[in-house]
């Protein structure tokens, strides 16, 4: 009820306060334009795409967190520090990513990310999950929205609009087979499988984008 009132105030914040420049429009007609589909942006959607596989839902972080011995009733708080680490971080992630290079910090994020990963494979104590989820936190600030404006400064203008689409649209298809990895590692294997997958998919993802060099100077 909570987040439900929150979106509709933001709903008359936008419609009272924010207005759109608008440019000149170039057509009425709605056309899939695919020639985004290459350069730069299709190196990083490679990379992305390597990574996102073995990014399967935060679900299995909370199961983790249940199988080494983490209360119901201790994990929304748990998740809520995750947040907090997460919103204080990003808008320094952002400030360090226009001094270092966007790539740079992405690429630190995935670093974090494998680090953090391999602790969930390793954890054994509710602690460590305490730990995790805070490291965790400063993975996802480094990463979420450095990302997207890094689509936003490898296209052309004119293609902004499809690129973002077809990156989200393809980044949120693939979420079903890495939660389906995931989950066949944890039931196949082991509990600690999915997370050394997801490390392992980060690693491979670093040296991609390293190889590529993506970024525009």
């Amino acid at each position: 009820m909570i987040a439900g009132l929150v979106a509709f105030i933001t709903i008359i914040l936008i419609g009272l306060f924010v207005v759109e420049q608008k440019g000149e429009r170039i057509s009425s007609s709605f056309k899939l334009d695919l020639s985004v589909f290459k350069g730069k942006f299709l190196l990083f959607f490679i990379v992305m795409l390597v990574f996102t596989l073995g990014n399967s839902s935060d679900a299995f972080l909370i199961l983790r967190a249940r199988s080494v011995g983490v209360s119901e009733s201790t994990i929304p708080i748990i998740i809520a520090m995750f947040n907090l680490f997460y919103a204080l971080l990003s808008v320094p992630s952002g400030v360090l990513s226009d001094k270092i290079g966007r790539v740079n910090v992405i690429r630190l994020g995935w670093i974090i990310y494998a680090v953090t990963y391999l602790g969930f494979a390793l954890a054994k104590l509710p602690w460590h999950i305490w730990v995790l989820y805070a490291i965790y936190g400063v993975y996802y600030s480094t990463t979420e929205g450095v990302a997207k404006s890094l689509v936003a400064h490898i296209v052309d203008d004119s293609n902004r609009g499809t690129a973002f689409g077809l990156y989200n649209a393809s980044m949120g298809l693939l979420a079903l087979p890495a939660s389906f990895i995931a989950g066949y590692l944890w039931d196949k294997v082991s509990p600690a499988a999915p997370f050394y997958f997801g490390a392992l998919c980060s690693i491979m993802a670093v040296v991609l984008i390293t190889l590529f060099k993506i970024e525009k100077s």
